[in-house]
């Protein structure tokens, strides 16, 4: 073989093998690139499940965040409101007002000595279902015409 033919045929299996080398290369370029991509994907699918997790852990701390804020207005509301009632129930006591209770009772009271006094009105003497009063206030009037009877007897 001349020398000519021996570069060519060197330069032909050169090629070939080239080839082969290149074919081997851009595989493994390739299924590199798939087990890249593969890793990308797992890892963005565990990262999303660790943000959905983080999600959920976050969106559970802000909900007992409001419930215990909630429980707190609840329990500042009712002290609140406690203290504002002893605060006026002292300033009514302070400045010498009556409650309503006290009010109610001496109504009761009145209303009975007037029953005292004057005898029982037309309407104790007429039928129930005429009656204007009705049996809880009839009642009410008989406890307090026996109070202002042992207060005064």
């Amino acid at each position: 073989m001349s020398e000519r033919t021996k570069l060519l045929k060197k330069a032909v299996l050169a090629g070939v093998g080239a080839s082969t080398n290149v074919e081997r290369v851009k595989s493994a370029l390739n299924d590199a690139m798939n087990d890249l991509v593969k890793v990308g994907q797992d890892l963005l699918t565990d990262l999303e499940g660790k943000g959905k997790d983080k999600t959920e852990s976050f969106q559970q701390y802000l909900k007992s965040l409001q419930d215990e804020a909630t429980k707190r207005t609840v329990d500042v509301e009712k002290k609140a409101s406690h203290k504002f009632q002893d605060g006026t129930k002292k300033a009514v006591k302070e400045f010498g007002l009556a409650t309503r209770e006290e009010i109610e009772e001496l109504h009761e009271r009145i209303a009975a000595l007037e029953e005292a006094v004057h005898g029982p009105s037309e309407h104790a003497d007429s039928n129930d279902d005429e009656s204007s009063e009705s049996s809880d206030d009839h009642q009410s009037k008989k406890r307090s015409k026996k109070k202002a009877q042992d207060n005064h007897g």
